[in-house]
This record gives structure tokens, C-alpha cells and sequence, in this order.
């Protein structure tokens, strides 16, 4: 069979001394089949799969509308710490529910909608997309399909990230910060971190005008404005839409003589670990990745029992969470321990990996909720 480019199950079947059908209803997971494999069987059978490389024929799968335990995700070809740190841990849910997790980054419109199609045609169980360039509409697809983002229509799933943006800027308001600047890389990707920033300077009474957000693109001007909003505007603090932008951006103001946060404050968003090894340690909005992933997993799993191909009625939005550190200006919270054999994505999942946790790191990324944050007096 070396010269072949696929097993199939009847030559699995014959090896293993079963029927056909016991062999599909094993590979296939189907434990309620009225087919009964044995516990020795069934190991058998698996391992011949394994030993042989069995691949389900994609075209087979096609022709009879079966679907198999396999889950396509696509997301950006440009791996922000979120994105890399969400697909991690799909991936790790989809294994622990017996599906397989196949990745596909993709580049541009078309291929997106090229690569929906591809997954429909292997016959997979479900999409979940956490990165996408169309605004698509989930019941156009003949799969259960899961959108992941604060930014499409038709999503099922998102952190709260307006509520997050909103929480953030109370807080600078509460270190006693009256002009206040939105950073972001494209405003279009960020409205729901500026609205909420807007709502929170709106309550304060504050101005929070278009003039004031500040997009980091190529601008040969970029030094000039900085210090023009800092010297003649006196502007205090400034609201990065990300944990590394603000890294790149703390670094620039202290090579320019600003200090953070006595000169400048700074605070960001995603909760990455990054924000533990800048210059100035940053205070940000966590992103629950977990969460997120257990919720996404959850109604795409949900979808797949109910054959339901459509958006869910009421979109989840996962509350954010708040780290506080030195860049706007309350206490230092310094690292207590170093990975010496990888460096963790998030700060949520640090201590995932030191089991048990010793009783002097259990404050060490203590996260607040909105609530909390605000009961806080700097």
C-alpha cells in the first residue's frame, strides 16, 4: 500500500479483522452508533489510521454530506500577540472536544471567501473566524460558523472592548488627567475602543475631539505632532489601541526626554506579557483569552448539534479585565519570575505553566473588573 496515495477503510477493515462500518463508526467518532467495537478493537484501529497516515476522502465526504471532526479557523497572516494567544488556546479546547483545529492566514478578501469555500468542500464540522476583510453573513454558508470580532455585523462573539476603552479612560481621569489623546493604528479597526474612550471623556465633561485622535502611520511629521500636543497643548496622557504600539511608543517619548508617567502617562490594551519588560511597565485592558476561546468553542459546538448555519440570536460580549501598573502612574508591579524556556503570550497565562503556584506569586496579575477599577482612588 506504499504506492498509494490514500488507505481506506475497507483496507483498514481487513487488516483489523472488522467490518467496514465499525471501522467508519470509529474513526468517526460515533459512539452511539449501534455498531459495538471493542475497547482492544477499536485501539487497533486507530493505531492501524495512525501507522497508515489515514486522510478522510474529502471528495467522498462531499458527495454524502457527512462532515468530519475538523474545525477551520481563519485568521490574519499578521499574528498580533491576541491573535497568536486565541488560536493557541481554540486550538487546545477543539483537541480536548476531539476535533482537529487546521489554521489558515489569510491575505486578502477574496481569499477569504476562497478559503470558507475550501473548508465547506472537506467536509469540515464548523468555521470560526477571528479575523475577517468581508462582512459576512453566516447564513449564506451551508456550516455552523462562529465570527469572533468586535468589528463585523454578523459576529457571535467579541471582547467588550468599548466597555474596556471606557474604564481605562476613567481611570487617567482619576489620576487627574484633563487632555487626553486617542492613539491608534487605523481608527476604522478601533471604533469600539474610541467610542469608548469618547463616552468616558463625554461623562467627565472633557473634550474628546476628532482632532485628537492620532493615527500611527508613516507621517514624517509624527515628532512635531507629539510635541506639539504635549508642549502646546499640554496634553498629559495618551490611549494606545495596543500592547505593542504603546511598548514602541513609550521607548520613543523616553528617548525624547518625556518621562512616563511623571511627564507623560500611557496606558493600552490586550494584556500581553510584553507589557512586563517595556521600559515603564503598562498598565492595560486584559483581553480573557481563555474565556473567549471556552465561549467560542462552546457556541460553535452548540451550532454544530442544532445544524444551525446563522449567527446566534444575542452576540456574547466577554467583560474585559484591567491590569494596573506604573505607566499611568499607580504602584510598579514587578515580575517575581522569569521563564527560562519561553517567554508567555498574555499575563493571563503566565502562571498556567507553574503548577502549583507558589503562595508569593497569587497577587502576582491580579486583574480587576470595570468595578473595581473605578472604586479605585489613584
Amino acid at each position: 500500500m506504499s504506492d498509494r496515495k490514500l488507505v481506506t477503510m475497507k483496507e483498514i477493515a481487513e487488516l483489523a479483522g472488522v467490518s467496514r462500518p465499525a471501522v467508519s463508526a470509529v474513526l468517526n467518532d460515533r459512539r452511539d452508533s449501534s455498531i459495538k467495537v471493542s475497547k482492544e478493537k477499536r485501539e487497533k484501529i486507530l493505531e492501524l489510521a495512525r501507522n497508515l497516515k489515514y486522510r478522510p476522502n474529502f471528495s467522498a465526504v462531499q458527495l454524502t454530506g457527512k462532515r468530519d471532526r475538523s474545525i477551520g479557523i481563519i485568521t490574519g497572516c499578521f499574528q498580533t500577540g491576541v491573535n497568536s494567544e486565541l488560536n493557541r488556546q481554540l486550538s487546545i479546547k477543539l483537541r480536548l472536544e476531539n476535533y482537529q483545529a487546521y489554521f489558515v492566514g489569510v491575505t486578502d478578501p477574496k481569499h477569504e471567501l476562497d478559503t470558507i469555500n475550501d473548508f465547506i468542500s472537506r467536509g469540515m464540522s464548523g468555521i470560526i473566524s477571528d479575523y475577517t476583510l468581508n462582512n459576512i453573513k453566516q447564513k449564506d454558508y451551508p456550516v455552523p460558523m462562529v465570527c469572533v470580532s468586535e468589528m463585523v455585523e454578523d459576529r457571535d462573539i467579541a471582547v467588550d472592548l468599548e466597555r474596556g476603552f471606557y474604564g481605562l479612560t476613567r481611570h487617567l481621569i482619576a489620576h487627574g488627567h484633563r487632555r487626553i489623546v486617542f492613539v491608534c493604528s487605523q481608527l476604522r479597526y478601533n471604533n469600539p475602543k474610541y467610542d469608548g474612550f469618547r463616552r468616558a471623556c463625554r461623562e467627565a465633561g472633557l473634550p474628546a475631539l476628532e482632532k485628537d485622535i492620532m493615527p500611527l502611520v508613516w507621517d514624517v511629521d509624527f515628532a512635531d505632532r507629539i510635541h506639539h500636543l504635549i508642549k502646546e497643548e499640554k496634553v498629559t496622557a495618551f490611549s494606545l489601541n495596543g500592547d505593542i504600539l504603546a511598548g514602541g511608543f513609550i521607548s520613543w517619548l523616553e528617548n525624547h526626554g518625556y518621562r512616563v508617567p511623571e511627564d507623560v502617562a500611557v496606558v493600552s490594551c490586550d494584556g500581553l506579557d510584553i507589557g512586563n519588560i517595556t521600559r515603564v511597565p503598562m498598565t492595560t485592558v486584559v483581553q480573557p483569552i481563555r474565556e473567549l476561546a471556552e465561549q467560542t468553542v462552546r457556541i460553535l459546538l452548540d451550532k454544530i448539534e442544532r445544524h444551525h448555519c446563522g449567527r446566534i440570536a444575542e452576540p456574547v460580549l466577554v467583560e474585559p479585565r484591567f491590569r494596573l501598573n506604573r505607566s499611568c502612574g499607580c504602584p510598579r508591579c514587578d515580575k517575581k519570575y522569569i521563564f527560562w524556556e519561553w517567554s508567555p503570550i498574555s499575563v493571563e497565562s503566565a502562571e498556567q505553566n507553574i503548577k502549583p503556584l507558589p503562595p508569593q506569586f497569587k497577587d502576582e496579575n491580579k486583574f480587576l473588573t470595570l468595578e473595581e477599577l473605578i472604586n479605585i482612588k489613584p
